[in-house]
């Protein structure tokens, strides 16, 4: 992949990230930290967050 695709893509991942963070941050506001949609709703970002690492150490690792 190239590094301008990897920016990109960096990009739609930080957006996502974000998108995220706020939906587990409302559900946790609404329904309490041990709700399922909450749990959810975390390990969804928890993905999101490493994608975001893996693909950042590989624009790293190319330059």
């Amino acid at each position: 992949m190239s590094i301008n695709k990897n920016f990109v893509s960096l990009e739609i991942l930080k957006e996502q990230i974000q998108t995220a963070r706020n939906r587990m941050q409302q559900l946790w506001n609404e329904k309490g930290y041990t709700d399922t949609e909450v749990l959810n709703a975390s390990i969804e970002l928890d993905g999101l967050l490493n994608q975001y690492q893996l693909l950042e150490k590989e624009m790293n690792r190319c330059g």
